[in-house]
């Protein structure tokens, strides 16, 4: 296992200002969380924790709704900003000199996805696509030979299933290095070449997202011992109060790791992607075996054909090919 953990820092700190970004976003929900949680830490000292507990569900409903539009409407823009910088600098050795680098990976997502919604739609079948996959063709079992690990069957689905979403944005990147402006024909390629290749990538997947849920609870260690010192401050009675900085607490650790560890990981992810598919070509075996398991493979596949002949009957070059 060769997770190149020490080449993806370096990477990433040539993008510092897409991690400027992260930070800003998730520091601003993390000042809203504060402010909630501090309004409902004073609705539970005026009308008692079960008052609080209500308020707090309904909030947790919204927020999630938010981020949900957050992600779609900013995140997915930042995610994919992010991928372009980081797959030009593995492909090509720097970035292009003299850019700015947010104007440039704007202008680099929109040259190829066009609009925020295709760029949405690919990244929601992709995950349905590999998540599919990693249920029925692949068995997860196999690459982690632990004595006694058949029992917590589930519980190892669900750690492969977080690790998802950095073979997805892999799979993303391949559209940037391969500059194949049909991005569902890209899209539908680079998951023929992750199943030839999916148990080396999905073993390096899963030990950085073992290892994030480390860096959670390390950083979580940390933003607890200020919030706790506060806690133990606040008279016994303030027990929802309590309880919510310690909400606040678990938060900032988890967007230290989506700030931090994250962009990472994906570069981890990405650079062991690009490189063992560097030299195989689409298997149309394997292709045939995904369209039988998967439903959103076979619709990325219809839009690529559509996509195809579009760019066709419009005069416009057919994809780069690959």
């Amino acid at each position: 296992m060769n997770l190149q953990l020490g080449r993806a820092v370096n990477i990433v700190f040539q993008t510092t200002p897409y991690l400027v970004y992260r930070a800003l976003v998730y520091g601003v929900i993390c000042a809203v969380l504060a402010v909630a949680l501090l309004f409902l830490a004073i609705v539970g000292r005026i009308f008692g924790s079960g008052a609080a507990g209500v308020l707090f569900a309904l909030l947790a409903v919204a927020g999630g709704f938010g981020v949900q539009l957050l992600r779609e409407y900013v995140l997915y823009l930042l995610k994919a900003g992010h991928i372009a910088l980081v797959t030009e600098i593995v492909t090509q050795g720097h970035l292009p000199a003299g850019i700015n680098q947010t104007q440039w990976a704007k202008e680099r997502v929109m040259h190829y996805f066009k609009e925020i919604s295709v760029l949405a739609l690919i990244d929601q079948l992709v995950k349905g696509v590999t998540q599919t996959l990693n249920r029925t063709l692949f068995d997860v079992m196999t690459f982690l030979p632990i004595p006694g690990l058949e029992g917590a069957a589930k519980i190892v689905q669900r750690i492969v299933d977080f690790s998802l979403t950095y073979i997805d944005e892999s799979i993303i990147a391949y559209t940037f290095k391969t500059g194949n402006e049909n991005v569902f024909d890209a899209a539908k390629t680079a998951i023929v070449l992750y199943c030839q290749s999916w148990k080396g990538l999905l073993k390096n997947a899963v030990a950085l997202t073992v290892l994030s849920y480390a860096f959670v609870a390390v950083t979580a260690l940390i933003f607890l011992i200020p919030l706790g010192a506060v806690a133990l401050m606040l008279p016994d009675s303030w027990s929802m109060a309590k309880f919510l900085l310690f909400v606040l607490a678990l938060f900032a650790g988890f967007s230290a790791k989506w700030i931090l560890f994250d962009p990472i990981a994906c570069t981890a992810t990405l650079l062991t992607f690009l490189s063992e598919s560097e030299a195989l070509t689409p298997d149309p075996e394997w292709e045939a075996r995904i369209e039988s398991v998967s439903a959103k493979f076979c619709e990325l596949k219809k839009k690529a054909i559509e996509k195809f002949r579009g760019a066709t009957s419009s005069g416009d070059a057919a994809p780069k090919p690959e």
